[in-house]
């Protein structure tokens, strides 16, 4: 299985791919040949390409990790082409490309390819670990999560010139809540382990008004709300702009018989499990006690995952990936949470602009 990766950004899979036997990281691709040489040098990569196309002849798979914009056009072309592709987040940047890659992906599934999104964060650990006690039934009905994204990154939206980058367009060229797959991905896996069937039926989003950076229109913290088809709640916070330390991964989530709280500014977060019985003593746990719930495949890949990006979460997106296409099990993330996820996002941005007016997400299954 060759496997071709399209920008930069994809070389964080490298090693989880090498781990399999029988699988080649045959090429890559950018469009600049400074740093295609650079990266490619640097993981040992034979082929070398500067335009997309021209790669997907050498290859099994793809990897799309290019600006934003480009994920849908590109994985529409690399499945039309016959090949397995796992696109960065977004999918899309449009509704209509979401249709189009639906009906690409569908087609391509029927000829044994496998269409995937990258959404890293869902396997940050304690994501995991919070996926299994759910699944477990240990929190009862979940019906309250929360995630937040805040990463201050003005410093991406121009390049060394001057020249507006990718990102000053499609992050923060437009209000709404234009990059929230790293927090609803994890929250809608939460919800989906108590009930398969849940989906979001509608996204109302508000924003604080633009005060740090008053040359892009993107709020400098804005909300999204998604309306769950049970009736459930998901909160969204999204915040690009504010002058502040990161903090990219905030969640919580709440259920009938518990409630998990991750750390706000570093170390583990905590959980209350537990009936609902007037006056009980109520006291916080870590979550690093709950440590046997994890899945066993994960404990045991845990430290090499380490040494790949994002705190070992790239490993085990590209570790699923290669397991998908060899047909040993479903993506984590499929085309049809990559839809809803983007498309949450992008309908977002016409609630915001109608004064967080509900606006409904279609259901893509």
């Amino acid at each position: 299985m060759k496997i071709g990766i399209a920008g930069m950004r994809g070389l964080g899979l490298v090693r989880a791919f090498r781990a399999f036997e029988g699988v080649e990281v045959a090429a890559l691709c950018d469009i600049d040949e400074a740093t295609l040489t650079r990266g490619a040098d640097e993981h040992g990569i034979a082929g070398r390409f500067t335009e997309f196309s021209r790669m997907l002849e050498h290859v099994d798979a793809m990897v799309v990790a290019t600006p934003m914009q480009l994920h849908a056009e590109q994985s529409l072309e690399a499945l039309a082409a016959g090949k397995h592709v796992l696109s960065e987040v977004t999918a899309c940047v449009t509704l209509d490309e979401c249709w189009a890659l639906q009906e690409a992906a569908e087609s391509a599934a029927a000829q044994g390819k496998v269409y995937s999104m990258a959404e890293n964060y869902c396997w940050l650990r304690e994501c995991v670990l919070i996926r299994e006690l759910v699944a477990a039934g240990l929190f009862g009905t979940p019906y309250y999560g929360e995630g937040a994204y805040l990463h201050e990154v003005r410093n991406y939206h121009h390049a060394p010139d001057g020249a507006p980058t990718w990102r000053a367009r499609w992050q923060v060229g437009q209000r709404g809540c234009t990059y929230g797959t790293h927090s609803l991905g994890p929250v809608m896996h939460w919800m989906k382990a108590a009930n398969p069937a849940e989906h979001i039926v509608s996204v109302s989003c508000v924003g604080s008004g633009v005060h740090t950076d008053p040359e892009h229109p993107h709020d400098d913290t804005c909300l999204m709300l998604c309306q769950l088809a049970s009736g459930k709640l998901v909160q969204i916070r999204l915040d690009m702009m504010s002058n502040r330390p990161h903090l990219p991964a905030y969640y919580a989530l709440q259920g009938t018989k518990g409630v998990y709280e991750a750390s706000r500014l570093g170390g583990e977060g905590r959980l209350w499990l537990g009936e609902s019985v007037d006056g009980a003593h109520r006291a916080w746990s870590l979550a690093s006690e709950f440590d046997r719930y994890l899945p066993e495949s994960y404990v045991r890949e845990e430290a090499a995952a380490k040494e790949s990006g994002h705190g070992g979460a790239d490993w085990f997106v590209g570790r699923d990936f290669v397991a998908a296409c060899r047909g040993e099990k479903a993506p984590d993330t499929d085309l049809y949470d990559a839809l809803e996820w983007t498309a949450a996002g992008i309908l977002s941005t016409v609630s915001i602009e109608h004064g967080g007016a509900p606006v409904p997400v279609p259901n893509f299954r």
